[in-house]
């Protein structure tokens, strides 16, 4: 036996969404910038040379390496100081021959001293003879700088960017509607009533 049924048919509704986002737009200007900077009066730099003054004259003097002043001087003096021991000598060799009460044999005394050299010496000696013979005086050179202090005015007026953000918009629409339908199945229909 049949029986009969209704059969339902449905389909379901479908939202569709469009969404517009764009990008931003984001201009940034460049910064107004003064800078002012005065250059007078530069670095002044003073500079005092160094000094060396190096003095051999002593260590010229101890090698015979004299100015003529210098050696009629030493001259003067060696001629003052060689007559002054010659006149010494004659003298007590003269207060010997006067007291010829001690004997005849003075004469032959005073020729032989007289008649004999003196005996030379070798020595050996450094040039100069002393380290202070040479005279060092050095003054390290100085330098001073003088700068001036000026000041750098600087300016700097800011731009604000310009940006442009756009909305987003998302639409909503409807992709699919929904439906039902029915339909009697198995037994026949009486449509009279």
């Amino acid at each position: 036996m049949r029986v009969s049924h209704i059969a339902i048919q449905s389909t379901d509704a479908y939202i569709g969404m469009r969404a517009n986002r764009s990008h931003p737009q984001i201009k940034q200007h460049t910064a107004d910038l003064q800078i002012r900077q005065t250059h007078t009066g530069m670095i002044e730099i003073n500079t005092k040379s160094a000094e060396l003054s190096i003095d051999q004259t002593q260590a010229f003097a101890e090698a015979n390496l004299k100015t003529p002043f210098r050696l009629a001087d030493e001259f003067y003096q060696r001629a003052q100081q060689k007559a002054a021991e010659h006149l010494t000598k004659r003298r007590q060799q003269g207060d010997q021959m006067m007291k010829i009460e001690n004997g005849f044999g003075v004469l032959g005394r005073l020729a032989k001293v007289n008649s004999e050299k003196p005996q030379g010496q070798l020595q050996t000696v450094n040039m100069p003879r002393s380290v202070s013979s040479t005279k060092i005086h050095f003054e390290p050179a100085q330098v001073s700088f003088r700068v001036p202090n000026h000041q750098t005015d600087i300016k700097v007026n800011r731009r604000e960017p310009d940006m442009h953000i756009p909305k987003w918009q998302t639409e909503t629409y409807v992709k699919q509607k929904n439906s039902i339908s029915f339909q009697a199945v198995g037994a026949a229909i009486d449509s009279s009533l």
